[in-house]
């Protein structure tokens, strides 16, 4: 689970943070105390357009790339301009500092990971990892630990391993290809297990986009036959991932489609499961099919999931996405909205504001937590839902 991001020099973000790094807690062995919440199992980013939340989603996107495949893939998917026009400083790498709360298979408890990035341009415009670090967060007594367990500088470096005895010992490696990242190599292999659960976590986010597509465009891109385990990102291939469930379970299949459709208003008297998706009452059903997936995503980032949807469509969401949280407890949504109606049931701590802010003649992103501010806590004390403190003006204003 992302616990938080800091971001510098990347897009709009010159450094910016989202809910806690590792090094908030490593400031507490100085007698600090910690700056914001942490990014919790649901999150709901709100602020007026232009202040940097899809900003916020594609830095994860281009994150996720740049480890799954390599940082020159994803400076130019998905229309990115390519690296060097993607930082705000040339002469500084781009800085992503994420820290995660993770189960590895067969340990007892979760563990705190931190993993550390950054991307430069050579001198011929050309983006390469300059630093990669991943690192385990230990807690003895009241003092905090920061250990490296994977540390790479232009692609040499160490990692932790384990030797015949089970000691644990760094061994020196080197990656040949200066786009890649070293997780990407020692993720991959299980015995390096936690490296193997940073970088499943990773790979394993999706990010949604059922509700800013054309729903012509839908069924337009021509998905491969056959059954999928997961629906895309556009939910194109909705049709192939009913053909899977079918046939892997035909009784749990009939019992998820029964719900869903008892879920959705429109849809309880129809007697056949949608073909198009020009429907909202059928985007929701998209939205309700992906939260029911047997084996579900690490993180779903949703950008206005409750686009288009009428208010009690938007109840029926808001309520299952926090049943899937209570379901899933090592899973997380991240959604941004201009809703206050989906928001009206959620806690301070888990809203993330966004704001551009004029600093002199720089425009400048600010980003906090409403349950930072003491005035917007004490109304939610006091009974006031976020919803209507946020329309009453207290939250983005």
């Amino acid at each position: 689970m992302l616990v938080g991001i800091r971001i510098c020099n990347y897009d709009v973000f010159d450094d910016d943070k989202c809910g806690l790094v590792m090094e908030d807690f490593l400031s507490l062995n100085d007698g600090k105390e910690l700056s914001s919440p942490r990014l919790l199992n649901l999150t709901a980013l709100i602020g007026r357009n232009g202040t940097g939340k899809s900003s916020f989603f594609d830095a994860l996107s281009f994150i996720r790339k740049t480890i799954t495949a390599d940082v020159a893939i994803a400076s130019t998917l998905n229309d990115r301009p390519g690296f060097s026009n993607l930082i705000i400083d040339k002469k500084t790498p781009a800085k992503f500092s994420l820290y995660f709360s993770l189960k590895p298979n067969g340990m007892p408890k979760y563990c705190y990971v931190g993993y550390d990035i950054e991307i430069s341009v050579n001198i011929h415009g050309s983006p390469y990892i300059s630093y990669e670090a991943a690192s385990i967060c230990s807690k003895e007594g009241d003092t905090y630990t920061k250990i490296n367990i994977l540390e790479f500088k232009n692609g040499s470096g160490k990692v932790m391993s384990s030797d015949v005895n089970g000691n644990q010992v760094f061994m020196e490696q080197e990656v040949c290809d200066e786009h890649s990242c070293a997780l990407k190599i020692f993720g991959s292999i299980k015995s390096y297990q936690v490296l193997h659960e940073l970088y499943r976590e990773i790979s394993r986010w999706f990010f949604c986009k059922f509700s800013n597509e054309k729903p012509s465009s839908y069924f337009a891109d021509g998905n491969a036959p056959g059954g999928h385990k997961h629906l895309n990102s556009t939910g194109s291939n909705l049709n192939n991932v009913l053909n899977y469930m079918r046939v892997e379970d035909e009784n749990r299949y009939d019992a998820i489609i029964d719900e869903i459709i008892e879920r959705i208003p429109q849809m309880k008297h129809k007697s056949n499961l949608p073909s198009v998706l020009e429907e909202s009452p059928n985007r929701l059903f998209l939205y309700l099919l992906l939260l029911r997936d047997s084996d579900p995503h690490s993180t779903i980032f949703i950008e206005t999931p409750d686009k288009d949807l009428y208010h009690d469509m938007v109840d029926v969401l808001a309520s299952e996405m926090r049943d899937f949280t209570f379901n899933n407890p090592y899973s997380q949504i991240v959604f941004t909205t201009h809703n206050p109606y989906i928001v009206e049931t959620m806690s301070p701590r888990e809203i993330w504001v966004f704001k551009r802010m004029e600093k002199g003649s720089i425009d400048d992103i600010e980003i906090s937590c409403a349950g930072s501010d003491p005035i917007v806590d004490a109304m939610f004390k006091q009974g006031v839902g976020m919803g209507a403190i946020w329309y009453g003006g207290h939250l983005d204003e």
